[in-house]
């Protein structure tokens, strides 16, 4: 490790003042010995002269580079302040753009839920009510005899039927509406979590996440008409870190959809593959037959702010990568060339949730606690 220059400076005049001191010394002991020697005297005089000349320009120096130092102290403060902010924008950017995401699911679900709401059976009942509080002195006669009320009965159990559908569907809607406002709160803790905090892991169903990463994105795949091709080996649950291998998910299946959406592609098909390596490893593969990646672009196209398309901003498979990284795994993208589709492999290091045997005799899976990451 190259010396500092104030110690260099400083050893400089250290070796150049005991030269002085010894060259003063020889000529003393010289005088002494064989009489004065002008010569001498002259030449120890003027190498002092060129000593305190020296030593007054190393001063000087050393006082340039104390300034010098100072500046860059302070640019470097300057530097990691910017990076700082930086840092904190690109963190920002990310939560929006992964809220975004899920917000899309969001309005979905609160759509159909007005959408039943408004379309309920349940304003047949009132009328149903209605009918028999006009008949309320004759009902059984009514129910008996006249035409409309021989069918109040078959209508009602019809109803009740009708209803117990619709609040079925409308309390699973509501459930998926609470599973992605708590997604949302988890991205945001997840992103908090990127400051240095270790991730959390639980066990995970992949086929599970795999749904809720494709339900987010239900109604632009249908509209779109996008078929959906899943090829999920048999997997056991595995530890991972849920919300962080769900915003990847979500990226990625959302970077597929767009590449679908191009005129000029025909197929519109969009394949998951779930399998595990040989050697321990995930791999998730989210492939399409859509735009394709040029080959200049492969390189770049996890850049921080980099995007081919128009109204993009370049935050998601920047955020994605970043993500692979933090769980200890990788991400990569293959492509044959514009027009051929492309594929985005995620490869992660996996662990089982332990197992123990009760006092039966019996084997079970042991469950690491859940806890928030809010908490």
């Amino acid at each position: 490790m190259p010396e500092p220059a104030e110690q260099a400076t400083e050893r400089e005049i250290v070796r150049l003042n005991k030269i002085i001191r010894a060259l003063m010394d020889r000529a003393e002991r010289s005088a002494n010995a064989q009489g004065s020697d002008f010569d001498l005297f002259q030449t120890t005089i003027m190498l002092e002269e060129q000593v305190l000349s020296r030593t007054a320009e190393l001063q000087a120096a050393l006082g340039e580079n104390e300034k010098i130092t100072h500046e860059l102290r302070q640019t470097q403060s300057e530097l990691v302040a910017t990076a700082r902010q930086a840092g904190m924008a690109e963190i920002a950017t990310n939560v929006l753009h992964n809220v975004g995401n899920v917000l899309n699911s969001v309005n979905v679900s609160a759509e159909l839920v007005s959408r039943r709401v408004r379309a309920s059976k349940a304003q047949g009942l009132a009328k149903a009510v209605q009918l028999i509080n006009q008949h309320a002195a004759d009902l059984g006669d009514f129910i008996s005899h006249d035409a409309k009320g021989k069918l109040l009965p078959t209508y009602l159990n019809q109803l009740v039927e009708a209803i117990a559908a619709e609040q079925q569907a409308i309390v699973e809607e509501l459930a998926n509406l609470a599973k992605s406002v708590g997604h949302i709160k988890e991205i945001v803790a997840t992103q908090q979590s990127y400051a240095g905090a270790s991730s959390m892991v639980e066990p995970v169903r992949l086929a599970d996440l795999l749904e809720d990463a494709l339900r987010i994105h239900a109604e632009a795949l249908g509209r779109q008409r996008i078929s959906v091709l899943k090829a999920f080996a048999e997997t056991p649950p595995l530890l991972l870190d849920k919300h962080r291998l769900l915003l990847i998910l979500v990226n990625l299946i959302g970077n597929a959809k767009d590449a679908l959406s191009a005129p000029a592609n025909q197929s519109r098909t969009l394949t998951l593959s779930v399998r595990l390596l040989d050697e321990g490893n995930l791999r998730i593969c989210v492939q399409d037959d859509g735009e394709g990646i040029a080959a200049q672009n492969l390189t770049r196209i996890f850049a921080h702010g980099f995007t081919t398309r128009k109204n993009g901003h370049g935050f998601g498979l920047h955020s994605c990568a970043l993500a692979a990284m933090e769980m200890g795994g990788s991400l990569t993208a293959h492509s044959e060339g514009p027009e051929r589709g492309a594929t985005f492999t995620l490869e992660l290091p996996i662990s089982r949730p332990l197992k123990n045997v009760g006092e039966a005799g019996e084997t079970r899976q042991k469950w690491p606690k859940k806890r928030s990451l809010l908490q």
